[in-house]
């Protein structure tokens, strides 16, 4: 069953590379709730430091990966040589698979062969002087990202959130409904159908990966959906339609508590934000 597409179809990933080289002795990383950044160690050493806490000491290739925007800074060591490139995923529409705990993850190459061949590809292109090798490693960058986030799914390296939940086989039929299909009249009694379970066990292990009820979980979902289609210029009330809301009205008062202001007035806000 594919965990992946719904969330690449919904919230496109764009990827910038920052830098590829000798790092300076400090590279700071402001937050910036509208991406996350994907730090690649080829070679040397690093120190993640974040809150003022060093979060992990690194002396072999790895993989240092923020998607929530969150503030950190690496102290590099001598003959260090680093790939380091933002990305947007959906992150100001909510998409969840940026929500993740830890909010910095490291993943040493040794212990994730997907990993290591799938960068071998880029840091070939991104180390080099060939024509058009920005253009290749910010392509080659997206589909790193997706291999990312099968690597956390696959070896459930994160203890609560989509991931986890994406590695239930049971959890994963509902997540799947819900992500296909956010439009459906779903309920708690329909999405345990759907995962073969029973309402009260489904509602306490889906709690218990994700961190929320099911219902909150879709609502989530919908409105992450709906903010990225009203983004890309669809009036609003088609948008309502689209993940299962009767009216415009209906969708504008779950919109307001969750977001805070109506869909008209966040989108005033997105565009003049896109437009700077």
């Amino acid at each position: 069953m594919d965990r992946l597409t719904a969330f690449f179809e919904r919230f496109p990933a764009q990827v910038q590379v920052l830098l590829a080289g000798t790092p300076p002795e400090r590279l700071e990383i402001e937050a910036d709730p509208s991406c996350g950044h994907i730090h690649c160690l080829r070679s040397g050493r690093l120190e993640v430091v974040s809150g003022g806490q060093t979060i992990a000491r690194i002396d072999q290739p790895a993989i240092i990966f923020s998607p929530r925007g969150q503030a950190h800074a690496m102290r590099a060591g001598p003959d260090t040589e680093l790939l380091s490139a933002r990305f947007e995923f959906g992150q100001i529409f909510g998409n969840p698979l940026t929500l993740i705990e830890p909010r910095i993850v490291v993943v040493t190459m040794a212990s994730a062969d997907d990993l290591r061949v799938a960068f071998k590809l880029i840091e070939e292109e991104a180390f080099s002087d060939r024509c058009g090798r920005h253009f290749a490693v910010d392509r080659l960058l997206q589909y790193f990202l997706l291999i990312v986030f099968r690597h956390l799914i696959r070896t459930e390296a994160l203890s609560i959130g989509v991931t986890k939940a994406l590695a239930d086989p049971r959890l994963l039929k509902a997540l799947t409904s819900i992500h296909r299909a956010p439009a459906q009249a779903w309920t708690l009694e329909s999405l345990a159908d759907v995962a073969g379970m029973s309402r009260a066990s489904f509602a306490q292990r889906f709690r218990e990966a994700i961190g929320a009820t099911p219902i909150d979980y879709l609502t989530h979902w919908r409105l992450s959906v709906a903010q990225s289609m009203i983004n890309g210029g669809m009036p609003i009330k088609r948008a309502a339609a689209e993940v299962g809301y009767a009216s415009p009205a209906a969708l504008s008062r779950v919109f307001a508590r969750r977001v805070g202001c109506s869909p008209k007035q966040w989108a005033s806000r997105a565009g003049e934000q896109s437009s700077r």
